[in-house]
């Protein structure tokens, strides 16, 4: 086991750590999912199949792995949690390995967005490092050693120690610390700086293929019977004179082609012949203001006080005020990329493996597994860097793409969304008007204040699931006005 306690990253499962020895493992059972919030969107809970969920492990090598559902979308949140491991268990912070989304290893704690990596789990994994800690020290005295932390060797050899988490074990009192607090280099800098890191953008499988997709002209919609509806012909003879062509793939709205060589995809891709019906098209949003007043809208009251009315026509200065906040582009600065690979060995533990760098890696688990009825513990996502995002890109979309061209050509393939598909398709930052009828009193204190908004935040799915129609387009409003 020594070799695969020294690559810790190497382990696939849960059931690689948890078979493992020369190791103490953090473990706990998977938290219930939260309860449905009305207007918002539901949390895809753990699989029980799964086992129990591995926070932490301590090998005898002295090495420490780190697991953790959330992934770092260039805020350094890898460096953040190794600082909380090495400071509660008192070691280096050279010693802590951090995995990052992984679905068959890591836990699944939803997707990630806004500040909910630290804020919401970081708890878990502080209390596993201390939980880990307090038993080495039990060990060490036991044995009648110092008490401190002993080199784990003598402690963990040949051990297989899973302890259950305890979130009330007590922490170190923020006063004493020595890593958490201090500026330290970010651990994922050097590999970028000198060109070590594989992004997914530079992944590469033996016997890879590559794909494009053609995608239909209704950029942006992602509910409307027209979805999945509108492909009229498409003539594979048009791109017969280009060499290496594997697949040309049609589901429903869905079109893609496969090739040899990835400039032969591309412009396969720019050749292939496609007619689409005829269709109304999207809402005018020329006037962005208009628009959002024109979109359906169900009124919801979150705060009522006094008599607004009333305060406004006594109030000495009347502010009434609108703001537009308008769509916003994400616009990642590489476009969206992914692998995908269907497994023909029976003894590898996934039918299918994705390298993405999604942001929802067990939301786009769930999602791959509806859109090709395998079970989602059959599924791997391998979450590797990719182009930043604040708030979402195409990686999930483009993940789903590689999906169904691998399937259909049985070989690894490797899809690049183009700038245009990227910016064209990835789900827009919403927006928003905001008008507010405001007063003041002769003093300048407030007499009245009246808040009203809209925020359209659809649902936007995972695109493949709509153009073929796997699920049905319809509206999924979220009620989001209110953050």
């Amino acid at each position: 086991m020594g070799s695969v306690m020294a690559h810790p990253n190497s382990l696939r499962t849960r059931a690689d750590f948890l078979n493992a020895t020369g190791v103490l493992l953090v473990v706990r059972d998977p938290p219930p999912a939260n309860p449905p919030s009305p207007g918002q969107p539901a949390a895809v809970p753990g699989n029980p199949a799964e086992g129990v969920e591995i926070l932490l492990a301590l090998w005898e090598d002295g090495r420490v792995t780190a697991l953790h559902g959330h992934v770092d979308l260039g805020t350094g949140i890898k460096t953040a949690f190794a600082q909380i491991v090495a400071e509660e268990l008192d070691v280096a912070l050279e010693q802590i390995d951090v995995i990052l989304g992984d679905t068959g290893t890591a836990p699944n704690q939803g997707p990630t967005i806004a500040s909910g990596s630290l804020q919401n789990h970081a708890a878990p994994l502080r209390a596993a490092a201390a939980q880990a800690r307090q038993h080495l020290l039990e060990l060490a005295a036991a044995q009648g050693m110092p008490a401190n932390l002993v080199s784990f060797a003598t402690l963990l050899a040949g051990q297989r120690i899973h302890l259950k988490l305890d979130l009330a074990t007590p922490v170190k009192d923020p006063a004493t610390y020595r890593t958490v607090g201090q500026s330290v280099p970010r651990v994922d800098i050097p590999a970028k700086a000198t060109g070590e890191l594989v992004f997914v953008h530079d992944m590469r499988r033996p016997g890879m293929l590559h794909g494009r997709v053609i995608r239909p002209p209704y950029a942006g919609a992602d509910h409307g019977d027209f979805i999945g509806n509108l492909l009229e012909s498409v003539d594979e003879s048009s791109i017969a004179h280009i060499p290496g062509i594997r697949a040309v793939v049609v589901i429903r709205d869905f079109v893609g082609v496969v090739a040899e060589r990835e400039e032969f995809a591309e412009l396969a891709a720019n050749t292939l012949r496609v007619h689409w019906k005829p269709w109304a098209g999207l809402p005018d949003l020329s006037n962005v203001e208009q628009a959002l007043r024109n979109n359906p809208a169900t009124p919801r009251q979150l705060v009522d006080e006094g008599d607004v009315d009333q305060a406004l026509a006594t109030a000495a200065q009347s502010m009434p005020r609108t703001y537009i906040w308008p769509y916003q582009m994400h616009a990642s600065i590489g476009p969206s990329c992914a692998v995908a690979e269907f497994k023909t060995d029976s003894t590898d533990p996934f039918a299918l493996t994705v390298w993405a760098g999604t942001q929802n890696p067990h939301v786009l688990r769930a999602d791959l597994a509806r859109l090709t009825t395998l079970q989602d513990t059959a599924i791997e996502i391998v979450r590797m860097e990719a182009s930043g995002c604040y708030g979402r890109n195409g990686a999930d979309d483009v993940a789903a793409d590689a999906v169904l061209l691998a399937r259909a050509v049985g070989a690894p393939v490797r899809v690049q969304l183009t700038r245009e598909q990227e910016n064209l398709w990835e789900p827009k930052g919403a927006a928003q008007w905001m008008e507010v009828r405001g007063g003041l009193h002769a003093d300048g204190s407030i007499a009245a204040y009246d808040f009203s908004t809209s925020y359209p935040s659809n649902g936007a799915p995972t695109l493949a699931l709509l153009l073929t129609r796997t699920i049905e387009p319809n509206a999924q409003a979220y009620e989001m006005g209110d953050r």
